[in-house]
């Protein structure tokens, strides 16, 4: 404001400009990397690896902040934790932007939207992680405590002792009678002798196969008519046809007369036993006898056929299952009360000494790991309220705990059967019926339901008490029925009527309460059913169990039993390496259509193509000779896969197929085509073994249109072939349509999702497989995320200056596009392959690009900018983890510029022995054919070589060590910017003078203007001089170049013509040799 009366006013005029300093060396690392990786501190998931976060640019000050950030970087490991050099799931971003922070302190990180460890290679398809809470029977590591008892004299090896029996474990119905979940295993399965656990529903059942080939139930009355009780020791045994024997069974005395033969000995007595609970049978030419129901059998020889048999005056006991902890040893030895036969068994509960544990595991969704559940077994469900809450009764158990209940459908004799139970909830037990009305009890009827409860302390249910109350036909029911059951003395039993007049009824202590019905049905009417999932209309935690309805916490769960973890289906866009090479689906055009390999050729090899790394010369059974149209596929150069051969029987020779030629009746074509024999169920995916697929002409409806290829062309399936990547796609199938690629068949009850081939084919039409195949999934992400990210090309508020995707240099063309729309502003870092050996001839064909690549990868180098540069070799370090490593030739080019601009400028060369020392590396090389790392030291030849190519080298020199050994960009033509020096400066001016000229915009377009700026970047210049970038500058800003018109249109313009310091690259010394004396004449 001005002065009104006298004083000072003071104003400040910022007039100062200047130009900004530049930040240094900051580069953007473009990197892949697995996905929801632990953080550095393992403490939990580092947020730069989670999808949400893909495409992030991310800015790091330190070591310790990238391996919090992305964590640590990672390096693929075969089978004997070897490090696989240059595997396609090596994080090569992440260790070359850890090891740059070691020598800087800011880097730009962004990370592709890609998961490495989801390229895996697995044989079995991938799935999904199953929900939080799944149930699993681990039924490989299970032991079920099953022992099979020897009755043979002590003195026999095994005799009087038990033999601990591994039983075969069945999870699939299709090997049960009926293919029912609840039959017993069909006869096809296992051997007699054997015993089997079957677990395809609720109630696990054990098992035995009986000489018969009969598989009976483990405690039944069949079993026990499987072991002989006694069994005669004499073989065909000769009677006079008058002597007899006496089996008396619970008191019922059976006369058994001796016939001319033992099998007619056995006929004649047959019917007899039988009605008391045995059976004779002849057994290797000897009697045997049998207790079906009976629990002993007492013989007496009263005319001499029990000697004539072999069979010793005796009392004999029937096979005996018994179910108990190993501190309660059977009573089966000849010296017990009741010597038991061989046969019986002994389920032992606890595991000391080979006894049961059920191996019960529930998914935790935070670990992602299936976690163990004890499940300790009991003989009833009051026992384990015992045994686990003796104190509380129920009430101290937690939602989850779990239970094995023996006998659990309670089968008299009892069997070897077995139910889980798991605790649906936690506290009392509670069970609310529906509301009660006046018509839900019958007036002037009396109800009666006994009612007993657990209590704890105790090991089974008390007595019961009959509860009974005459109903009035009215709503008030519901509180004559809770004050009758109030009333009766119950110690934990509560009941209550609530504001919706539904009657609770509670066990305090979460313990059982049993419900039967005496007179008429109190239960019912008072809306308790017992409960169904998914029934709102049930009664929650009211079951019924074997008969009774019981109130219990208990609850059967759901769970999978297998020998492998369960899991969901696959999720949408879930990838999958295909490991498996033999593997190879190849249809046949017929002239029509598609069909199976052998539909079309029937005499070729029986199993599909020959999978060999060596010329066959017989189909694979080894006797039939080799056939017309037979296929070879030659594995011995897997980086090439597949070499497709077909047998030519007229030339007696193998004809190579040409992978490239997809239009003439000797090609191939590579495409999605099948993925089983039939287009699978709504719920089961088609499937097909490729022997089946030989004669199978089926065929997805997305498959190649058969009319535009002709007859004799081949198709290699790659949805059912291995070696590739597939995508999972839900929902892939128009359910609604007909498939017109197989007779139009409607595919209404088709399998709705499929795996489609992921990775690409070769630009020749050939398909990429293996390595490769893996290579083009992460690239195609690496490139979408350049090409399409809009935050790495805000050039304001993420300003760096070099860019890289180590170990991908087929990101170089994406990141020179990239640097275009940042204005230039950044120096790329380029890389060359793995693989590319060092002679003369690769290095020039691939810097030439001999082969035609049609994009900077294995086959040539194709990118051509000012602004890029490329190194050569590979290097050789160690990981964070001590593991020996192969890095890209960029891992070592980023941290050797870093340095070079802690001790000089950007316009400084960044090589030779001053500033181009590596650091973070021991060697320089390549892969070779086997993988394994080959050390170089390019020679002068291989130098010159790379030069002329514009590649710099990176090679070890005797007294230096590892240098990178030159300085060329990829400039289209020669001038001042092929090299990296003057490519640098001119980012660095062209990032300077934006700065400088910024805080003139809306100034005056005047002298006074045009005098300042020209000041401002003459001073630039001046600066540059000294600092050794420049020889000369010229900078140019008055009316010569700010015409009339050009101020008109609101334009300044300043030019400025620099003359760059070139670096010394070629140094000559010229050596005269002069005579004596003549030097000093000079």
């Amino acid at each position: 404001m001005a002065l009104v009366s006298p004083g000072v006013q003071v104003n400040v005029i910022d007039e100062s400009f200047y130009t900004p300093a530049e930040p240094g060396t900051v580069p953007m690392i473009f990197v892949a990397t697995q996905s929801n990786k632990t953080n550095g501190s393992g403490t939990g998931v580092a947020p730069g690896t989670t999808a949400a976060n893909a495409g992030k640019p991310y800015l790091l000050t330190s070591q310790r902040e990238l391996a919090e950030t992305f964590g640590d970087p990672l390096f693929q490991v075969d089978a004997n934790n070897n490090p696989v050099h240059g595997g396609e799931l090596n994080e090569y971003g992440l260790q070359a932007a850890y090891s740059l922070l070691g020598v800087s302190n800011r880097v730009y990180v962004t990370r592709a939207d890609i998961d490495l460890s989801k390229l895996n290679p697995t044989a079995d398809a991938p799935s999904s992680a199953p929900a939080n809470g799944t149930n699993w029977l681990d039924t490989q590591l299970s032991s079920f405590g099953l022992f099979e008892w020897n009755s043979a004299p002590i003195t026999t090896t095994g005799g009087q002792s038990f033999g601990v029996k591994t039983p075969l474990v069945i999870t699939d119905v299709t090997k049960l009678v009926g293919n029912q979940a609840g039959g017993a295993p069909k006869s096809s399965v296992g051997a007699v002798g054997d015993y089997a656990v079957r677990a395809t529903n609720n109630v696990v059942k054990m098992y035995y196969k009986n000489a018969a080939g009969t598989w009976v139930a483990v405690g039944s009355t069949a079993w026990k008519g499987s072991w002989a009780v006694v069994t005669g020791t004499v073989s065909n045994p000769v009677t006079s046809g008058g002597e007899t024997m006496t089996v008396t069974v619970d008191g019922n005395a059976v006369v058994v007369t001796g016939a001319a033969d033992l099998e007619t000995t056995v006929t004649n007595a047959q019917a007899a036993l039988n009605a008391v609970g045995a059976k004779a049978d002849v057994v290797g030419g000897k009697l045997a006898l049998y207790a079906t129901t009976a629990d002993a059998i007492a013989v007496a020889d009263t005319s001499g056929l029990a000697a004539v048999v072999g069979i010793d005056v005796a009392t004999y006991y029937a096979p005996q299952l018994q179910i108990s902890a190993h501190t309660s040893v059977p009573e089966f030895k000849a010296t017990d009360g009741t010597p038991r036969p061989t046969g019986s068994v002994w389920v032992k509960t606890t595991e000391p000494n080979l006894g049961a544990r059920w191996r019960y595991k529930r998914y935790n969704s935070d670990t992602q790991l299936f976690e163990a559940i004890p499940a300790p077994l009991y003989g009833s469900r009051e026992s384990a309220l015992y045994q686990m809450d003796r104190i509380g009764g129920g009430l101290n158990l937690i939602a989850g705990q779990t239970f094995v209940l023996t006998n659990s459908t309670t089968a008299s004799p009892i069997e070897a059967e077995f139910t889980l139970y798991s605790r649906s909830v936690s506290g009392a037990t509670v069970i609310t019926g529906q509301a009660v009305t006046a018509s839900s009890f019958t007036d002037g009827t009396t109800y009666s339901v006994d009612i007993a409860e657990s209590d704890a302390g105790k090991t089974a249910m008390q007595t019961a008490v009959t509860v009974s109350f005459e109903a009035d036909g009215a709503a008030t029911d519901a509180e004559l029925f809770a004050g009758a059951i109030n009333s009766a003395g119950f110690e934990n039993i509560v009941a209550s009527v609530d504001t919706a007049n539904r009657i609770t009824i509670t066990h305090t202590q979460g313990g059982e309460i049993e419900f039967t019905s005496i007179t008429n049905t109190a239960m019912a009417a008072a809306g308790f059913t017992a409960f169904v999932a998914g029934s709102p209309a049930t009664t929650a935690h009211l079951y019924n169990y074997n008969g009774v309805l019981t109130a219990t916490n208990w609850m059967r769960p759901t769970y999978t039993a297998s020998e492998d973890a369960p899991a969901a289906l696959a999720d949408d866009g879930q990838l999958w390496y295909s490991s498996v090479v033999d593997e190879a689906d190849i249809m046949a055009h017929n002239g029509t259509t598609w069909v199976g390999y052998q539909t079309a050729y029937p005499s070729t090899n029986a199993t599909g193509p020959i999978v060999s790394a060596t010329e066959p010369t017989q189909q694979t059974d080894g006797a039939t000779a080799l056939q017309d149209n037979d296929l070879w596929i030659n594995t011995s150069d897997i980086e090439n896969y597949p070499n497709i051969y077909k047998y030519n029987a007229t030339l007696g020779r193998w004809i190579q197929v040409d992978a490239g030629d997809q239009t003439t009746e000797e090609g191939i074509l590579f495409a999605d085509a099948r993925q089983g024999t039939n287009g699978g169920t709504a719920t089961t995916a088609p499937d097909g073994t490729i022997v089946e697929l030989l004669t199978s002409d089926h065929l997805d409806a997305d498959a190649p249109d058969p009319a535009l290829y002709p007859k004799g062309m081949l198709l290699f399936n790659l949805r059912r072939s291995g070696f590739n990547v597939k995508r999972f796609e839900r929902d892939y199938v128009d359910l609604n349509s007909d498939n017109d690629r197989f007779n139009d068949e409607a595919m209404a009850d088709y399998y709705p999702h499929r795996w489609v081939t992921e990775s690409p084919n070769n630009d020749d039409g050939s398909g990429r497989f293996g390595r490769a195949a893996q290579r083009s999934v992460v690239v195609k992400s690496l490139q979408a995320m350049l090409n399409s990210n809009d935050e790495i090309r805000d050039d304001e508020s993420r300003i760096f200056n070099v860019m890289a995707t180590p170990g991908y240099p087929e990101l170089i063309g994406e990141m020179v596009s990239l640097n275009y729309d940042r204005g230039l502003s950044a120096f790329i870092v380029g890389d060359s392959p793995f693989r590319l050996t060092p002679d003369a001839t690769s290095l020039n064909e691939w810097g030439q690009n001999v082969r035609q690549a049609v994009e900077d990868n294995d086959d040539g180098l194709v990118s051509f900018d000012e602004y890029m540069g490329v190194y050569y070799p590979a290097g050789f370090t160690s990981d964070n983890f001590g593991n020996n490593v192969v890095v890209p030739p960029s891992h070592m080019a980023l941290r050797t510029i870093a340095l070079s601009d802690q001790v000089s400028y950007p316009w400084f060369a960044p090589a030779g022995t001053r500033r181009g020392g590596v650091t973070n590396a021991t060697a320089s090389g390549y892969i070779n054919g086997e993988g394994e790392f080959v050390s170089v030291a390019l020679n002068e030849g291989q130098r010159d070589t790379l030069y002329s190519n514009a590649v710099n080298p990176i090679t070890f020199l005797n007294g230096s060590g590892l240098v990178v050994f030159g300085q060329k960009t990829r400039a289209r033509n020669a001038s001042a910017l092929d090299r990296i020096n003057v490519a640098r400066l001119v980012i660095y001016m062209r990032s300077q003078l934006n700065k400088l000229a910024k805080p003139y915009l809306f100034e005056p377009n005047d002298k006074v203007t045009r005098d300042e700026i020209k000041n401002a970047a003459e001073s630039l210049c001046l600066e540059l001089v000294g600092q050794r970038a420049l020889y000369d500058y010229l900078v140019v800003c008055d009316e010569s170049n700010n015409t009339p018109s050009r101020i008109d249109r609101n334009e300044l313009y300043l030019d400025i013509a620099i003359e760059p310091v070139k670096a010394v690259e070629f140094i000559y010394i010229p050596l005269r040799l002069k005579n004596t004396g003549e030097i000093a004449g000079l």
